[in-house]
């Protein structure tokens, strides 16, 4: 299994009303495509303006990466789980000896990063005990 970040900009993809839970779409699958598996966790990350910067929820991936008509790119099915109560802030994150590294935030210009499995637990400590992954 592995544990991922997905990114989106307001803009295009605003975190803060479209996260539903339950509800399936199509994610971009740009980079480490070859790696993402049905079934791996990933955390959702809005980007944007530092007081709405963080982690919004999580899901799974529910696909294999594949070419989707009209896009040119690769996506991968996601199924959102669980909206957290409170938006994960990019300053927590950052203050977090374990995240401080993470590379969403040194180099922010991707949609898929990979995780390692302590950054994940990392992140994972940081939800209500009612909000987490069982999984990591």
């Amino acid at each position: 299994m592995n544990f991922w970040i997905f990114q989106s900009i307001p803009d295009r993809y605003d975190l803060r009303q479209k996260l539903v839970e339950g509800k399936k779409v199509t994610w971009y699958a740009t980079r480490y495509r070859s790696l993402m598996e049905i079934g791996d966790i990933v955390f959702f990350w809005l980007a944007g303006q530092e007081n709405i910067r963080g982690i919004y929820g999580w899901g799974n991936i529910d696909s294999e990466p594949y070419i989707k008509p009209n896009w040119n790119s690769h996506g991968v099915d996601v199924i959102f789980k669980k909206r957290l109560s409170h938006h994960i802030s990019v300053n927590k994150i950052k203050s977090n000896p374990s995240l401080k590294d993470l590379v969403i935030l040194r180099a922010p210009q991707a949609t898929n990063f990979l995780l390692s499995k302590s950054e994940a637990k990392a992140l994972t400590d940081m939800m209500n005990s009612t909000e987490r992954p069982q999984e990591v």
